[in-house]
């Protein structure tokens, strides 16, 4: 009896273990659902969460991504394209740079209404000139380029005549990662392209003298305690803010996509078991691993084998690299592969990478489905929040749709008893599937780029560009906010949970707060 007793406690500890974990993009089944058992508070001390640990320096943004932590069993994974600034006779505009001078890319069109209005401004000043201001916007911008470049449009007239002119700045644009051989031959490009001498002078205050290199970093750190246990390195390139993809970590392996391969490592060790070249050279979106099998999105649709990297095919009329691929097991139907491109959403044969439909919806957002249930978020014309039902034959049929004109269309949808809740887009929000009925809804909220998480009957998302954590219960019958603590989290990211500990990636590092009740 003691021999079964101890054979059955080992069995529900490893069992926990496994429920525990997150890891890949969005959780244990890529929906955003924690399968922790373990009991979240909900009220917390004024100081704020309880922090237990924190790692090391960890890059990001421009200089190391957005990409999320994982965890398996008691180690965080995270995949970073780390850069590093130093001293080079080159010369490089960079993405940093055109943010300093300000610009946004627009049409011709409105690239030339906006110069005449800026050089041609009226003689107003405070509400006077805001009213005026609003009545502009409202008669030269559709009401999505008003959300994106609304404020960006108000700056320029504000600045009025000191503004960098427009038309010059596109054309710095164009020469944005395309370095030149030294400061001489910079000043010589500036001189051809006749640019003004304000431009100049922005040009050579932003420009540094030196440039970005960067390599291909996979952490692996301890739950417990946030030490160490492996760091694999490899040569990368520099790629910016736009390397962006979340590990994950299936039967023993990492898999991470770096800035110009996928890598396999060993969980235990860090070491390399294969790598592949990514086709598109980076960035690439979060790998998906279902039955031996690694799904990417990067440039095309690929496949390859877990066991040894061996491309089993590839499909390059299905376009994607930031919005990350799932999977669809619909009630009697055939699994699928869905590819989120930039204007479509596709679904693919897993077994040889055929498309099989196509269907309205795209971005960055990712897909959750249940049974014979898809709910997409998309900034796609009339898609918005949209739930589709799968069918026997062509592409699956729409149910219902709700959409708004909003800045990003980024966050994903969790499916919970029912009903869809989106904690993006300037919304909180709970929509019964079945009928696409609205059961509540919280206007101009700050959750606008990360994916919630739900654990413990509780919705947890980023707000205000990641300074807070807003934690609601997932309830149908209203909005209950629980908690807003302070938590400093890089904002494009998503934490990760397990065992109770929140793993949050904050600028500079990763922080493990701990969620459980106090004793």
């Amino acid at each position: 009896m003691r021999l079964l007793s101890l054979a059955t406690t080992w069995a529900i500890l490893s069992s926990t273990v496994l429920l525990a974990d997150w890891p890949q993009w969005r959780g244990p089944n890529r929906d955003g659902i924690s399968t922790d058992t373990t009991p979240i508070a909900e009220t917390f001390p004024e100081s704020g969460l309880r922090k237990v640990w924190e790692s090391g320096t960890i890059p990001s943004d421009h200089y190391g991504g957005h990409g999320s932590p994982v965890v398996s069993g008691e180690r965080v994974i995270l995949s970073v394209v780390w850069h590093e600034r130093v001293a080079s006779e080159q010369r490089e505009i960079d993405s940093e740079v055109m943010q300093q001078l300000n610009y946004r890319g627009t049409s011709p069109e409105l690239m030339k209404k906006l110069e005449e209005a800026r050089l041609n401004l009226p003689k107003l000043r405070g509400a006077k000139m805001d009213e005026w201001m609003l009545e502009w916007r409202k008669a030269n911008l559709t009401p999505k380029e008003d959300v994106s470049l609304g404020k960006w449009v108000e700056s320029r007239f504000k600045a009025g005549t000191t503004a960098l002119p427009l038309e010059e700045i596109a054309r710095v644009a164009k020469r944005e990662g395309k370095p030149f051989a030294s400061a001489d031959a910079f000043k010589q490009w500036m001189a051809e392209e006749k640019l003004s001498t304000p431009v100049q002078d922005k040009l050579l205050a932003a420009v540094p003298n030196t440039i970005k290199v960067a390599k291909d970093v996979v952490l692996c750190l301890d739950l417990i305690t946030g030490k160490e246990i492996w760091k694999f390195e490899a040569v990368g390139k520099p790629t910016g803010r736009s390397s962006s993809s979340t590990a994950a970590v299936w039967d023993g392996r990492v898999v991470a996509a770096c800035s110009t391969h996928l890598y396999c490592l060993d969980e235990q060790k860090g070491t390399l078991l294969w790598k592949a070249e990514l086709p598109s050279g980076g960035p690439a979106a979060s790998p998906l691993v279902q039955d031996g099998v690694v799904y990417m999105a990067a440039g095309p649709a690929l496949a390859y084998a877990l066991k040894d990297g061996n491309l089993l095919w590839e499909q390059k009329k299905a376009r994607s690299n930031m919005g990350s691929p799932t999977w669809w097991q619909p009630t009697s139907g055939h699994p699928l592969l869905l590819i989120v491109g930039n204007n479509s959403l596709q679904g693919l044969n897993p077994k040889d990478g055929n498309i099989l439909w196509e269907a309205e919806g795209g971005g960055q957002s990712t897909p959750v489905t249940q049974g014979d249930w898809l709910v997409i978020y998309s900034g796609a014309k009339d898609v918005g929040l949209r739930a589709y039902q799968w069918q026997k034959e062509g592409p699956p049929k729409t149910a219902w749709s709700h959409f708004w004109v909003t800045m990003r269309y980024s966050g994903s949808p969790i499916l919970h008893e029912g009903h869809v809740y989106l904690t993006c887009g300037g919304k909180n929000q709970c929509v019964e599937l079945a009928t696409g009925k609205v059961c509540w809804v919280e206007n101009e909220v700050q959750s606008t780029i990360t994916s919630p998480i739900l654990a413990d009957g509780k919705l947890m998302v980023f707000e205000n560009n990641g300074t807070h954590l807003r934690m609601l219960k997932a309830t149908n019958g209203g909005s209950h906010a629980i908690a807003r603590p302070k938590i400093e989290g890089l904002g494009c990211s998503s934490p990760a949970l397990s065992h109770g500990r929140l793993i949050v990636r904050q600028k500079d590092k990763i922080v493990c707060f701990d969620l459980r009740p106090e004793k």
